[in-house]
């Protein structure tokens, strides 16, 4: 109980608290200047002293009002090395990983929904595409109670899998963060707005390119995401397949891919969520080969290819021209906004989890 006294660490209580006690402290000293700057060593060490207080509650005033604006510790728990919601990944595999095998865990650590429940399980993967010939690193949230039967819903007792292309990572402030990220679906499934699912997330690319395309004598990247990735998922994990089971969630780094590979691989991916923008071009520099107005031109995609029988919800509506205007049926688009802070996404995983739960063949 005494616990609950203590104000949070990001609470604006604390920032206050701190506040008042500088200025009592500052106070202090300038009242009892004059005893303090008697001769004597004595008032040399009381000199001291007060000054490395007025200080030190300064530089922690200072912490505090950081903290609170960045999100670094967002617990005492969490400062002093105790946070089991992201979790400290320890490493279980040790030496050189075969390099055949399509997907080794490297690390793993427990994720705490609210109120201490168990929410899961964060892993650091490696994943070789064995089709691409590529190799990348990212994580993988595993719901609570995995591998048990899923819930009613989710054919065959398999889990529909949320793809996050981010180069966020491994943020300590951006809802994109493996560990943001993680909690919020904790979080979704524990109130039940979401139905289990496995988050696997990884950046753009992999390499040099950003955009996930094929690239003619290059990068197959398109083709480590459509096939190589679900088959290593699938090779360990209890995953869904065809439409209805893979959903693409981006963020500015990673929504070009996200939506480039949901217009290009409707069989595999069957909804996407995406800020909102122009795509184009794909980001970064220009292709070695240049493939404008064709594969890496998404307005060109809309505007030739049919219409695939997949969801979008584009975040910031006001800026979703021009791919927005040219989607129309069986494609479906929509709209929202996210809010501030580090579970901004928690709404847009549960759109993802519905449009997966309704999607052809889920």
């Amino acid at each position: 109980m005494g616990g609950d006294l203590v104000p949070g660490l990001t609470s604006l209580v604390l920032v206050c608290l701190l506040a008042g006690l500088v200025a009592l402290l500052l106070g202090g000293l300038l009242w009892g200047w004059p005893r303090l700057a008697r001769p004597g060593w004595q008032s040399i060490v009381l000199r001291v002293i007060a000054l490395c207080v007025v200080q030190a509650s300064l530089i922690s005033l200072i912490f505090v009002v950081v903290n609170r604006v960045n999100d670094f510790y967002s617990s005492w728990t969490d400062l002093f090395g105790g946070y089991t919601g992201g979790g400290v990944l320890v490493a279980i595999h040790h030496g050189a990983v075969a390099s055949d095998t399509p997907l080794s865990i490297l690390a793993s650590a427990p994720v705490v929904a609210s109120g201490g429940r168990p929410g899961g399980t964060l892993e650091v993967v490696r994943i070789r595409g064995r089709l691409s010939g590529l190799t990348d690193y990212g994580h993988i949230y595993l719901p609570p109670g995995y591998p048990k039967a899923v819930k009613a819903g989710q054919s065959g007792g398999r889990y529909p899998v949320i793809v996050v292309i981010s180069a966020a990572q491994d943020s300590a402030i951006s809802p994109y963060s493996a560990r943001f990220l993680a909690t919020d679906a904790a979080n979704e499934i524990a109130a039940r707005r979401l139905k289990p699912v496995i988050l696997v997330m990884l950046p753009p690319g992999p390499g040099q390119d950003l955009g996930c395309l094929n690239l003619p004598g290059g990068a197959q990247a398109a083709l480590f995401f459509a096939q190589d990735l679900p088959a290593a998922v699938g090779s360990r994990y209890q995953v869904g397949t065809g439409l209805g089971g893979w959903a693409l969630l981006g963020d500015s780094s990673g929504g070009y891919c996200a939506l480039q590979l949901a217009l290009t691989n409707a069989t595999t991916f069957g909804a996407a969520a995406i800020p909102a923008g122009r795509y184009q071009s794909p980001p970064g520099p220009a292709p070695t080969t240049p493939l404008f107005g064709t594969q890496d031109n998404v307005v060109w995609l809309l505007q030739h290819q049919p219409m695939q029988p997949i969801s979008v919800l584009f975040t910031e509506p006001g800026q979703a021209q021009p791919p927005l205007s040219l989607i129309h049926r069986p494609m479906r688009a929509t709209t929202a906004r996210l809010t501030s802070g580090p579970s901004a996404l928690a709404p847009v995983l549960d759109w993802l989890g519905s449009a997966l739960n309704s999607a052809p063949g889920s």
